[in-house]
């Protein structure tokens, strides 16, 4: 089995592929400009594993959630090689891949949502896989969900950003703070292998939106802050 994988939903470009049984990861700091790399750099990590597209097996990207346009540029890309070469096609939640990256018994993805926001999900490995222990959503920092765990790891974009408040919201439980960013495209390869369908099929290639609204125009902004200064 050969298995593109592709994810552009942070800050970190990474790109891998899973040719049988061995995984070829590559991560890049694209600032910002993962829509000029992704093509050159995906064609040059097949020339050198010496395989073809048309030899794939499947392809897969991170859905989301994470930055918007991050999130739709890996699902294009991977939507416009499946679609051309009849490839199974498959996009992974990128806070199940961070679970499966950091691969301790519980682990609480945090990324960054911006405006003041941060998704957030919960995972514990069962018998080696991994089950989410609570609805994952998007939270204020102020309002973070109550986790029904003794221990655990938070990492993600977002411990940066938020880190103070989350030491303070978890400090009674034995919840330790990882504040590295992991390129996730080999994680994302490694659940695909058990999801991808026989042919290529539309449905598979849609992003993740947590939000019920992904953008939000400035009026709209200011709006939800006055309503919020008027509660306070």
């Amino acid at each position: 089995m050969n298995i593109l994988s592709i994810d552009t939903s942070s800050q970190l470009l990474s790109i891998a592929l899973l040719k049988d049984d061995t995984l070829i990861e590559e991560s890049y700091s694209s600032d910002k400009k993962h829509s000029e790399n992704i093509i050159p750099l995906l064609k040059n990590l097949m020339d050198k594993s010496d395989i073809n597209f048309s030899s794939l097996s499947g392809v897969t990207f991170g859905a989301g959630p994470g930055a918007f346009t991050g999130v739709r540029i890996a699902a294009g890309v991977a939507y416009g090689i499946a679609y051309a070469h009849n490839l199974p096609i498959v996009g992974i939640n990128n806070l199940e891949a961070i679970a499966k990256k950091v691969d301790k018994d519980v682990v609480i993805p945090c990324v960054d949502a911006r405006m003041g926001e941060v998704y957030m999900g919960a995972y514990k490995r069962v018998n080696g896989e991994f089950i989410s222990i609570i609805d994952c959503g998007v939270f204020e920092p102020s309002n973070l969900p109550n986790l029904k765990c003794e221990e655990g790891v938070i990492v993600g974009s977002g411990v940066f950003e938020y880190k103070k408040i989350l030491i303070e919201k978890y400090q009674a439980q034995k919840i330790i703070i990882d504040e590295n960013e992991y390129p996730l495209a080999g994680a994302i390869a490694q659940l695909g292998t058990k999801r991808l369908d026989d042919n290529f099929n539309l449905k598979n290639a849609a992003p993740i939106y947590i939000r019920n609204k992904v953008a939000k125009t400035i009026s709209e902004r200011k709006i939800d802050l006055k309503d919020k200064e008027t509660k306070n």
